[in-house]
């Protein structure tokens, strides 16, 4: 019997840039036209989900953006509000990120389920896998890091409104991540259908269903309503492949304006 690749990233410098850099080397996404809003990665710090990713990331090339608002799902089970996490700056191998301060206290005061509290950050899955990613494709750039620790259709409602309406004339990208738990290929062919469509009801309803199992499917919804509400008018899903051997099912996706 075959054993899982159950491979992490590397911890240290070098070889984390080196590897993000060899697949960011093989990815090769259709091109994006126009302006780049949001984007869905893998969760998980398991290098398998690497080539999901770095499609996603390819497509951030030769772009800059000041703020890039990261949001994850709890990796420590449910805790019913949104947090955004109260330090100053994010450490990564790379080097420490700095949190935009006004950006996320406009956040809380957009919504009252949104709060400061370090409560389900600071993971080795969700925000800490990206930060490496953005660093090696954006250069300079601050951050504001949530956890949605409930991801009820309510809450990514609330939320993808929020970061919608903070997101106007700022250069500021969403990046989303999300695991897939149980899917057919189906069901994640109907999620490609709904995405790319973007209709949030239809997806809303499949990712609650038992069609499909999503470890962030609050942040996967926030990314596609948040980009709307920017006026965005694309939406691709660059890979959406089920669980198997052992791994979770790896997703990337994009939304973008012309």
């Amino acid at each position: 019997m075959s054993i899982p690749d159950r491979r992490v990233y590397p911890t240290q410098p070098r070889p984390l840039v080196q590897q993000i850099e060899e697949h960011l080397k093989h990815a090769a996404p259709d091109a994006v036209e126009g302006e780049v809003l949001s984007i869905i990665v893998p969760s998980t710090n398991l290098v398998s989900g690497a080539t999901a990713a770095a499609e996603a990331y390819a497509l951030l090339k030769g772009r800059s953006y000041d703020t890039v608002i990261l949001i994850a799902p709890s990796h420590e089970g449910p805790f019913g509000r949104m947090n955004i996490c109260s330090v100053d700056t994010y450490h990564s191998p790379l080097g420490d990120v700095p949190v935009n301060d006004k950006l996320r206290h406009e956040l809380c005061d957009e919504d009252d389920d949104i709060f400061l509290s370090d409560e389900g950050h600071f993971h080795t899955e969700g925000v800490d896998v990206q930060l490496p990613y953005l660093q090696t494709v954006l250069g300079d750039f601050d951050v504001v890091p949530i956890i949605m620790g409930e991801e009820s259709p309510d809450f990514c409602r609330e939320l993808g409104h929020a970061v919608g309406e903070i997101m106007y004339n700022r250069r500021t990208l969403v990046v989303a991540t999300a695991d897939v738990v149980a899917a057919t290929d189906v069901a994640l062919d109907t999620f490609r259908e709904h995405f790319e469509a973007q209709d949030v009801s239809r997806l809303m309803a499949l990712l609650n269903s038992e069609q499909v199992r999503m470890a962030g499917k609050g942040p996967a919804l926030v990314a596609l309503i948040a980009a709307m509400h920017r006026r965005g008018e694309h939406a691709r899903v660059l890979r959406a492949e089920p669980p198997q051997d052992g791994h979770p099912g790896y997703l990337s996706g994009v939304v973008w304006r012309t």
